[in-house]
């Protein structure tokens, strides 16, 4: 390949809430171009800034090969989802997953939905649309955690956002609708599942899918009063307790049957999703160690610091042939794009 294009989203004022997690792109931006440079690859990285932006981007530029780091628009949290299939429209190839699989896996609703249906482990809950206000009837008693259907990087997640019901039905009610005003979307009220936190990272190379070692979320220097959640402080307030307190480690005390369930779990997650390229699937485990999907993240956070990186050190696969891999990939899907429409072709 000659040349690439990297694009990525832009993410506003710094005075905007969720600056840090839009901001943070950049970090990913900036190992992707460390990595061209290793491999010899001349790239050039350019903001997008929504989608008819970017129609005049790739109306422009002569790049077949997008790296693709849009994760979101300011002004429509779903449109990113459908880069890769425009890219596609232009002649053109993007890393990382499609556009059906990142649009249902963005709805975390829909997702767990199909996942169910594929008989994979995920939490009970209930969902309340924008609009409708919060039906304690649909739950049952125990304890919950509430959060946004539709966003990524714990936004709209706090130490707040685990209730008790009915107990804190009142509570709950109030951060329902707080989220639905805020983020305009669907609100989940899922059971919380508060033992343990893992997550497993998987990698397409050569056709065949990879899982790489899993990790856990060291929650031990927490008190017993404090909520053990990777919340937005967590991924994102760099002078806060819970992001200097959460680190990833190799996880202890696990079965290697246990390992190797959770390892079976992520693979069908992959492929219930028809995922490509990379993807990370997060859980959580009860206290009979019984694992339960809490998240799944086509086209995760791949900078230094991020779990990813993590994996792919402990794999001991170097982080440019990472992304060289995934270039490789996207050219691949190019090439049979090119074929498929030349057999079309009277």
């Amino acid at each position: 390949m000659d040349e690439i294009l990297i694009l990525h989203n832009t993410f506003g004022s710094p005075d905007d809430l969720l600056y840090q997690s839009r901001a943070a792109v950049m970090d990913q931006v900036v190992m992707v171009e460390q990595s061209c440079k290793k491999l010899g690859i001349n790239y050039t990285v350019l903001p997008v800034e929504n989608l008819m932006h970017l129609i005049s981007l790739l109306n422009r530029r002569k790049e077949k090969i997008i790296f693709n780091l849009v994760e979101e628009f300011l002004e429509s949290l779903e449109q990113a989802s459908f880069v890769p299939v425009i890219c596609q429209a232009y002649g053109k190839s993007c890393t990382g997953n499609s556009t059906p699989t990142s649009i249902l896996a963005q709805n975390k609703c829909q997702a767990k939905a199909v996942l169910s249906a594929c008989g994979l482990p995920c939490p009970i809950g209930a969902v309340f649309p924008k609009g409708t206000g919060f039906n304690p009837d649909l739950l049952k008693k125990g304890k919950y955690i509430i959060k946004p259907a539709m966003c990524d990087g714990s936004e709209g997640i706090t130490t707040d956002s685990v209730v008790q019901l009915p107990t804190q039905n009142d509570k709950a009610a109030t951060l329902v609708e707080q989220l639905q005003n805020r983020f305009g979307q669907s609100v989940i009220v899922e059971l919380f599942i508060g033992a343990r936190e893992l997550n497993v990272s998987l990698f397409e190379r050569n056709g065949k899918i990879e899982v790489l070692p899993m990790a856990e979320i060291d929650f031990s220097a927490f008190s017993k009063d404090q909520t053990r959640i990777v919340d937005y402080s967590a991924k994102w307030e760099k002078d806060s307790f819970a992001y200097n307190n959460t680190p990833p480690r190799p996880p202890k005390n696990l079965s290697r049957d246990l390992r190797k369930q959770i390892e079976q779990i992520a693979s069908a997650v992959w492929q219930a999703l028809n995922c490509r390229d990379y993807t990370r699937v997060d859980f959580r485990l009860d206290e009979d160690n019984k694992p339960y999907i809490l998240e799944v993240n086509p086209n995760p956070d791949i900078s230094a610091d991020a779990g990813f990186a993590a994996a792919l050190k402990t794999a001991g696969i170097p982080y440019e042939q990472f992304i060289l891999t995934l270039l490789d990939n996207a050219n691949y899907r190019l090439i049979k794009n090119c074929e498929n429409v030349i057999a079309r072709t009277p």
